[in-house]
């Protein structure tokens, strides 16, 4: 039956277990560093593995190091939930072999990440939904626009460390067609995450498209009503130069300017709906 072992690789002992097992100090270096991409490394003895899964909000980068008869687990972080990994990700008492187990946690791990995968992507809905009702803050596009790209970087390559595992171990009857079932799951998650980034960067135009669109009919207000007030503009500089007061020497005067200024204002409005820019 294989051994789990976890340890940290903030863990001060982990430099000395991996000289017990005559870990390969390549593996040793990437073990102590984050930012890894996902990959497969053969150092014949022994194989080390950089695995990503998204939970809680957050991208979890793990390491694993695979001997024939232990799988020894380096994560970064604790779990989301609980005190150890092997109880978050519940891993069975007694696996048929190694890569059995190897199996059931990458899987395990894939189907947590999914699921929260599925959660983030419907965000993205909701807020095309939303750009037109004005609800959408443009901070919150951004960060998922960064968000997916992250996703891009640390989920794209888990189906070719698959195909590579595959290619290394030679799966033959049901394991065969587990590890091809869990290289689909990676290429889904891969895919769906491909494209609603691209939902993203086309919400992002829309979104300034329609903030634009918006800010035009708010000029277009002001600019229609700046357009009737240029007549009464007129005639009020025109009346208050040439005169000496209102209602004038003459009361038929007072009338006649008011008339003018009406239909000055009404010739306006007729030649603005014409034009149809009242619409």
């Amino acid at each position: 039956m294989p051994q789990w072992i976890e340890i940290k690789s903030s863990d001060p002992a982990l430099p000395q277990l991996a000289k017990d097992y005559g870990v390969n100090p390549f593996a040793v270096e990437d073990c102590l560093n984050r930012d890894q991409r996902p990959k497969l490394d053969d150092y014949q003895s022994h194989q080390f593995l950089v695995w990503f899964m998204y939970s809680k909000n957050k991208v979890y980068e793990l390491q694993f190091l695979i001997f024939p008869d232990k799988v020894i687990m380096v994560p970064f972080d604790a779990p989301p939930e609980g005190a150890n990994w092997k109880d978050y990700l519940k891993i069975p008492a007694e696996p048929k072999d190694v890569w059995h187990l190897l199996y059931y946690v990458l899987d395990k791990m894939t189907d947590i990440t999914w699921q929260e995968v599925r959660i983030l992507l419907s965000k993205v809905d909701e807020i095309e939904q939303a750009i037109f009702k004005k609800d959408v803050d443009p901070n919150e596009l951004i960060k998922l626009k960064k968000k997916l790209h992250r996703f891009d970087y640390s989920f794209g390559h888990l189906a070719s460390v698959i195909e590579q595992l595959q290619d290394l171990i030679q799966p033959t009857n049901e394991l065969k067609w587990k590890f091809r079932d869990l290289h689909d799951h990676c290429e889904r998650i891969y895919e769906s995450v491909a494209l609603y980034r691209s939902h993203i960067a086309s919400a992002i135009e829309m979104l300034w498209g329609l903030e634009s669109n918006r800010t035009n009919r708010q000029i277009k207000k002001l600019t229609l009503v700046a357009s009737i007030a240029v007549p009464l503009t007129f005639w009020s500089s025109f009346w208050g130069m040439n005169f000496h007061a209102i209602p004038f020497e003459k009361p038929e005067l007072f009338w006649f300017a008011i008339a003018m200024m009406v239909l000055s204002v009404a010739v306006t409005s007729w030649l603005l709906v014409r034009k149809g820019y009242w619409d």
